[in-house]
């Protein structure tokens, strides 16, 4: 249930604190109001978030992968070590990168550690964050492992709404999330919210990325302007507290 008496909060299902500290996006002011799931992606980030959250007892999902722009294997060891240790909630993020030559260079790579953090996921029983930019068809061709993983999320899902119905269908039990593309009138964004059910969507700010144009950085506290805009492709169907008791649920279902 949402927290009665207290400020509305806002569940954003993916953002970076370690490089918000780095540039002043996370406002400690709003912590009451705001929770989410950072992603660490070296060590150095991994133990800064940690010292933050730590020192101001945040409510905070912890994630660790090796991202496919950056796919250094040398990081397995530590992912191994943090899942022992029962240190993270989430693998991830992970996936395809293949925008440019340069990612598209690194595409074994970027497949080997990709496995890597799969069967980990598999093994341990943890949802995977999944970044897939110019790749979408590297999805099905792993959806019968996908299957086997308690929650995937589709970070700032990239594909159309047929795609996303198609990994349903699949039997994933997966998530789909967006931040500000939606304010941006991404087209592909905008179908996907109106046509998937409130139960596979959530809501996220990848801050301090994706940011709009003339804009330099995406705040944390931007997550509410996602939730305004997801709200006005639902509000027929739900009231704003339905509405966020089901991005809640969903937020909780992920992470659980």
């Amino acid at each position: 249930m949402l927290e009665k008496n207290s400020k509305k909060v806002y569940y954003d299902a993916h953002f970076h604190l370690s490089v918000c500290l780095d540039v002043n996006s996370y406002d400690i002011e709003n912590e009451m109001s705001y929770k989410g799931c950072s992603c660490a992606h070296s060590i150095n980030e991994w133990e800064h978030q940690n010292q933050f959250i730590d020192t101001f007892k945040l409510n905070i999902q912890k994630a660790f992968g090796i991202h496919p722009q950056n796919p250094d294997i040398t990081n397995v060891m530590f992912l191994e070590s943090l899942i022992r240790k029962k240190e993270i909630n989430a693998i991830g993020e992970t996936g395809f990168d293949f925008f440019n030559d340069e990612f598209k260079r690194q595409k074994d790579i970027q497949e080997e550690v990709w496995n890597i953090q799969l069967e980990l996921a598999i093994e341990n029983n943890l949802p995977i964050i999944v970044h897939c930019r110019k790749g979408n068809e590297k999805l099905f061709e792993y959806s019968k492992k996908l299957k086997k993983i308690p929650f995937v999320l589709f970070h700032s899902f990239m594909g159309s709404s047929v795609e996303a119905k198609s990994l349903l269908k699949k039997d994933i039990n997966c998530f789909f999330s967006f931040g500000k593309q939606i304010l941006n009138n991404n087209k592909k964004v905008l179908e996907c919210v109106n046509e998937l059910p409130l139960s596979t969507l959530l809501c996220e700010t990848d801050a301090p990325f994706q940011y709009l144009k003339n804009e330099s950085q995406t705040y944390c506290s931007e997550i509410k302007k996602v939730y305004d805009a997801f709200y006005n492709l639902k509000k027929e169907q739900f009231s704003y507290s339905e509405f966020m008791l089901n991005i809640e649920n969903n937020y909780i279902s992920l992470f659980s």
